[in-house]
């Protein structure tokens, strides 16, 4: 099971932490217009909240697996309602793929969901980034709606999963 390590925002190790993920990436640009994000883009994901949230309901962590780093992830509580997590941002190094660790954070998200009275997960994905999209949907995530929107190199797909 891969180990999670809350990051603080402001904090300059956790802030590296965050961009290294990204650098371990580098097929990860669609969020950002299709090409790869810049340390300021990387910087200000870490910083963004929706409105009328605080860092208590952000949770943002490094994933590591064998003491090595190999992923970040980013979830919301109580977003876009009450009762649902969002997860903005389940990112997994290149080097750990095709490993299982991307299944292995989402059983311990939903757990976390659960755990927080959520009933449901929500995510965007690209459409364009057809290998997240079937990852999605091969774990129980449904397509709620389509949507064209700035910054992103296909349509905007809403998938939501209920809460076990």
């Amino acid at each position: 099971m891969p180990q999670f390590r809350r990051l603080e925002p402001s904090n300059a190790k956790d802030l590296a932490a965050w961009t290294s993920t990204f650098r371990g990436t580098p097929s990860y640009v669609f969020a950002t217009e299709g090409r790869v994000p810049t340390d300021e883009e990387i910087h200000k994901m870490l910083n963004t909240m929706p409105d009328g949230y605080t860092a208590d309901d952000m949770f943002i962590y490094e994933l590591s697996n064998d003491n090595d780093p190999c992923g970040c992830v980013f979830m919301a509580r109580g977003y876009p309602k009450p009762d649902s997590a969002y997860l903005l941002l389940l990112l997994i190094v290149e080097s750990a793929q095709g490993k299982s660790i991307g299944r292995a954070v989402l059983r311990r998200l939903e757990t976390m969901a659960a755990s927080w009275g959520c009933t449901s997960i929500e995510a965007v994905v690209d459409s364009s980034n057809e290998r997240a999209l079937n990852f999605w949907l091969r774990e129980g995530f449904v397509e709620k709606r389509r949507a064209q929107v700035p910054g992103m190199v296909g349509q905007a797909i809403v998938i939501v999963k209920n809460a076990p």
